[in-house]
């Protein structure tokens, strides 16, 4: 049920270390660890003999063993020792999974070893960027990874679920509307992007505090989606008293149909001499509230009716165009892979 021949984000680094790590990633139990030189190692987290849990066991040099009889794997997955037997039979090996770390994520590779190719992981260069500061959170989500990804891609959400904080007040029934609002998408190759802008609008309380702007701005959201689940945003808060810049990616990587690792950096322009507001620590205080305060509540609250009222069709208005693109882009690429498409990828034709 999941797209083949993609890099999933699979941890921080800090996560992984000598130590076993379980992590499911689309259905599939996985253990990571380093080896003795710090090279990553992505294993399926089961033994071959009674299918115990590799993660439970312990790492013997390079190699994993398991705490239940004693088998030993090697970092590609061949099964290299057995306690009383000379033999090792060719069914004892397990799958190993190509595994690497860029831009500030371990991902790992679902489908044939063969194709991967690190240049396929999602661009973000401003994470390495010397004028910007980067800042990454990890959320456990019990909602579907699409749900999340819609989330992201209904932009005008933030009008109203954030409107304290991260959007504008534009949402504000009766309040102050923006004197012009652009709104547009388009698909190019693979991707499908989008571009809103709000002129002169009043915004919420974070974005005045980064830009220390006390009146109106002009606030520009550009967006692009990527296979298989990420949504890169590109924001500009601007007026003649300041000019701001923030990317901040959301990269969405399925557990089940219904759980989700959620994986985010975000890094701006401004607050970078680590002294004065916003520090780091700030920026990651603040988006933790705010996902974790707002949206999470709301596409888990979300997921629960979609599980109790099955058969329900969304009613798509104006604003859900990006969305709408996602999906029948999303729907050919599983009729592609020849993968039945899932209910949970509306397609809007």
């Amino acid at each position: 049920m999941f797209l083949e021949n993609y890099w999933y984000c699979a941890a921080l680094p800090h996560e992984v270390d000598a130590r076993p790590q379980r992590r499911v990633i689309c259905n599939e139990p996985v253990v990571f660890y380093r080896d003795t030189k710090g090279k990553l190692v992505a294993l399926e987290d089961r033994c071959s003999h009674r299918q115990a849990p590799l993660s439970i066991g312990e790492i013997r040099g390079d190699n994993i063993q398991c705490n239940y009889h004693g088998f030993v794997f090697d970092r590609d997955g061949a099964c290299v020792h057995i306690p009383h037997q000379d033999t090792i039979p060719s069914r004892a090996h397990i799958r190993a999974y190509p595994v690497t770390e860029k831009w500030g994520f371990i991902w790992i590779w679902r489908g044939e070893a063969a194709k991967a190719d690190a240049a396929k992981i999602p661009h973000l260069p401003w994470t390495n960027d010397a004028g910007r500061s980067p800042v990454y959170v990890y959320f456990y989500v019990k909602a579907n990874h699409q749900l999340i990804a819609d989330n992201l891609l209904d932009i005008s959400h933030a009008d109203y679920l954030h409107s304290d904080t991260l959007g504008s007040k534009s949402g504000i029934m009766g309040g102050p509307q923006p004197d012009k609002v652009e709104f547009r998408t388009w698909q190019e190759g693979d991707e499908v992007h989008s571009f809103r802008k709000l002129t002169n609008v009043e915004v919420a309380s974070y974005p005045k505090k980064w830009g220390n702007f006390t009146r109106n701005v002009n606030r520009t959201n550009i967006q692009m989606w990527e296979a298989p689940n990420t949504v890169h945003v590109h924001l500009e808060f601007e007026n003649d008293e300041n000019k701001i810049l923030i990317n901040h990616d959301h990269i969405m990587t399925p557990e089940t149909d219904t759980t989700t690792h959620y994986f985010m950096d975000f890094t701006r322009n401004f607050g970078l001499d680590g002294n004065q507001y916003p520090t780091d620590d700030d920026i990651y205080d603040e988006q933790h509230s705010v996902i974790s305060g707002d949206d999470l509540p709301m596409v888990e609250a979300q997921q629960e009716n979609i599980n109790l009222c099955r058969g329900v069709v969304d009613v798509p208005v104006k604003a859900d165009k990006l969305i709408s693109a996602v999906h029948r882009h999303l729907a050919d690429m599983y009729l592609v892979q020849d993968i039945p498409v899932p209910s949970y990828v509306l397609v809007q034709r």
